[in-house]
């Protein structure tokens, strides 16, 4: 293999990398195990609308499971409380969008994945473990800086990062409901934060994590190569 292919498929592999870290990171979030993790902080507001503890977490997993495609699509216009419907039509049609892009954003992180490990079997069987241990260390670098980045601004600019966010996303408005709607009562400003939080404290760790990773490997590989010249030196 030539050495532009090698510096392409190298750069390819850098560029998945934080792919993986922050789309994975986000995957964990959307899981039962997170939300009683959230709605059990102290600091996690109540309800002031009247959804009790439960009713508020047997609705948002509802949610999360449906994004996840784990239920029908009708499944959110079929909850009711107390014989009235949970959600509105808006509200229910800005869960479909959220599913769609949901799956997107899953199908993009198994494609990211499946490549990670091709492109790895690939360096290996061209004997190119350094350069791989390189591009891990690299991939972990950029997902550490991308990360960095998007909790300084969650943190110093919550607004206006969560505003682009929605507008790069979703129809105009289509995102926008008031506090009394049930599905911010589910999820407030606050689950958003913690969330936006969490995902770059796990992606900044595991973009650490394999800078920490490839450069150790990297070390290793050239310390046998040196263990190996000398061999062959001193038995020549």
């Amino acid at each position: 293999m030539s050495n532009l292919s090698m510096r392409i498929l190298k750069t390819l592999l850098v560029l998945v990398i934080p792919i993986i870290l922050i789309l994975g990171s986000g995957r964990l979030l959307a899981t039962d195990a997170y939300l009683a993790f959230e709605y059990g902080k102290d600091s996690f507001p109540p309800d002031s609308y009247g959804f009790s503890p439960g009713q508020r977490f047997i609705l948002a997993s509802t949610n999360i499971h449906y994004v996840r495609a784990h239920l029908p699509n009708n499944e959110l216009s079929k909850q009711t409380l107390n014989s009235v419907p949970v959600d509105s039509e808006r509200e229910v049609t800005h869960m479909a969008d959220v599913k769609e892009i949901f799956q997107v954003v899953l199908r993009v992180w198994q494609v990211a994945f499946i490549l990670f490990l091709l492109l790895g079997i690939m360096f290996w069987q061209n004997g190119q473990r350094k350069a791989f241990a390189s591009a891990v260390q690299s991939g972990g670098l950029l997902t550490s800086g991308l990360i960095l980045t998007i909790a300084l601004l969650a943190v110093f600019a919550w607004q206006t990062w969560f505003d682009l966010f929605h507008r790069f996303l979703f129809v105009p408005g289509s995102w926008l409901f008031s506090y009394s709607d049930a599905l911010i009562r589910r999820f407030p400003v606050n689950f958003w934060l913690d969330a936006t939080l969490t995902i770059s404290l796990l992606g900044f760790v595991g973009g650490l994590l394999l800078v920490l990773i490839g450069r150790q490997w990297q070390v290793a590989i050239e310390k046998s190569s040196r263990r190996h010249g000398w061999s062959s030196t001193f038995e020549h």
